[in-house]
């Protein structure tokens, strides 16, 4: 792959969160080609953008909470994940050894996910959002802490 080619694929990936969908194909060179539109003379594919692991240290923050949840005073675990991420595995083993029952939203695989990470301004996963707080990243020591703080 060339630079230049290198430089228009990311610009073009790069532009996939303002909702632009961006296709991928070969031509009969075998020349591979970015576009905003599939070309209607062959086969193109749908380029998804992937989510990336926080790294680094988690951020525990305040979150307010879906009204459903805050008027029946029942906390639930909410954990927005993708499946090539090591930091949700960490955390979803830890909830799992702790017995603490948990939604997992896969963001990749649920447009309806995506949709709600998106809202929640996400950039990158794990999110964890337990009562009033939210947890961008995985540490569980304060993990578990806002599991205490929420009475689970």
């Amino acid at each position: 792959m060339t630079y230049r080619t290198a430089c228009i694929a990311l610009a073009l990936l790069c532009a996939l969160p303002a909702g632009a969908g961006v296709y991928k194909w070969k031509d009969k060179d075998g020349r591979i080609h970015y576009s905003d539109k599939a070309p209607a003379e062959v086969k193109a594919d749908t380029v998804r953008a992937r989510i990336s692991s926080i790294k680094g240290p988690a951020v525990v923050s305040d979150f307010t909470p879906k009204a459903a949840e805050a008027s029946t005073g029942h906390t639930k675990v909410r954990l927005f994940t993708t499946q090539a991420c090591g930091y949700c595995k960490k955390a979803k083993a830890f909830l799992n050894a702790r017995g603490t029952p948990y939604e997992e939203l896969d963001v990749e695989a649920s447009p309806a996910a995506h949709d709600e990470y998106r809202a929640l301004g996400g950039r990158g996963v794990p999110v964890i959002l337990v009562g009033s707080k939210r947890m961008n990243g995985f540490s569980q020591a304060p993990l578990e802490s806002m599991l205490q703080q929420a009475g689970l």
